[in-house]
């Protein structure tokens, strides 16, 4: 029997090592019982092994692979040449993906401060501590990347994407509070040192409460249960890395990804940590050939929101973040050809994060 090592390129991530049968006439019938299982398992692996796949595994029996013309990207991925003469099935190096995200999920307050006409102070933020709750709070965005990535090395890639987001954010708004209008004069809001305290609230569309003549007093914000549905859009840059390796039928993977998204209501970037990890089965029925798996992904999403509070020139900060950060999936691959696959991959019904993605790649 002839053996080939994993560690040399798959170490950190494959499933085993790959045993491959002698050109030699043998059957169960005059093998040993544990050969004689292990030659029927490899036969049954080997037909079902995909000729095309976006992830490197090790095959059972090379030769079982049709033979590939040289390409003009064969010069990676770096120790891919080593990789394929010990048995290594590998994807195209090179590629490029239209990807399509739809999600809807709940989302949980950190903290809401105020901002008055464009003005905020930790100061005011820590007297009204308390008085603003958002509740039933969720976002809905559809999000479409362009994707490209490269085998860096047999189990490393790496990838950049770009693209553009848009969606709605849904929340009920409560405010009572009053801010004293030398807190505001001191922040500069509503007019300059000058503007006595009901002008001051005027300027900025909130009633006065205060004796007369105005020396102090407040300004007065009160609106309860304020349904607030907020339509955004926005661009996305980001970047990401994935691990992953096989063999024979089945892979492994680990994937993580940073991105930033510019949208119109927020008040700075919102930016997002992706983790996932999926193991699945590799490999051909008549004339599919793919992948399909399950996993599991952690988003780590932090957003502050602008809302203005109706009929005022005061909108509320909202820092919030995922509250329902870990979900399952579910997913599958069709490489259609050795250059092009479509994929799929959702958690619907698995947790209170739904999600459905599709991407169409072409490799090179």
């Amino acid at each position: 029997m002839k053996k080939y090592s994993l560690h040399s390129f798959f170490a950190l991530c494959l499933l085993g090592q790959g045993v491959y049968a002698d050109n030699i006439e043998a059957t169960p019938d005059n093998l040993p019982a544990s050969k004689a299982a292990e030659k029927s398992y490899t036969e049954r692996v080997k037909k079902r092994e995909a000729v095309y796949t976006s992830t490197a595994y090790e095959s059972v029996d090379p030769s079982n692979m049709p033979e590939r013309e040289d390409r003009w990207s064969d010069f990676m991925p770096i120790l891919g040449r080593e990789a394929r003469e010990q048995g290594y099935v590998l994807p195209l190096p090179f590629g490029v993906s239209l990807v399509g995200l739809t999600q809807q999920q709940p989302f949980k307050v950190d903290s809401i401060g105020l901002d008055f006409d464009g003005k905020q102070s930790d100061n005011v933020n820590e007297y009204i501590d308390g008085s603003i709750t958002a509740t039933d709070l969720e976002v809905s965005d559809n999000t479409f990347n362009l994707r490209l990535d490269a085998w860096v090395l047999p189990f490393w890639n790496v990838y950049a994407l770009a693209g553009r987001t848009e969606g709605t954010v849904e929340l009920n708004l409560n405010v009572d509070t009053s801010v004293p209008t030398n807190v505001l004069r001191a922040l500069g809001a509503g007019g300059g040192v000058l503007v006595n305290g009901p002008n001051r609230c005027n300027n900025l569309g909130l009633n006065y409460s205060g004796s007369e003549p105005p020396v102090g007093g407040s300004c007065v914000i009160q609106q309860n249960n304020i349904s607030t549905k907020l339509n955004f859009n926005g661009s996305v840059l980001g970047y990401g890395t994935t691990i992953a390796g096989g063999y024979g039928d089945f892979f492994g993977m680990f994937d993580v990804n940073y991105t930033e998204a510019d949208i119109n209501i927020a008040k700075e970037n919102s930016e997002q940590m992706v983790y996932s990890a999926r193991i699945g089965w590799n490999g051909e029925i008549d004339v599919w050939s793919g992948q399909i798996w399950i996993g599991a992904m952690k988003q780590d999403i932090e957003q502050t929101l602008n809302i203005i509070i109706p009929g005022s020139k005061v909108s509320a900060v909202v820092e919030q973040h995922a509250s329902s950060p870990i979900n399952y999936l579910i997913g599958g691959q069709w490489n259609f050809t050795e250059e092009w696959s479509l994929l799929a991959e959702t958690n619907i019904g698995f947790g209170d994060r739904q999600q459905l993605m599709f991407q169409l790649g072409y490799r090179m």
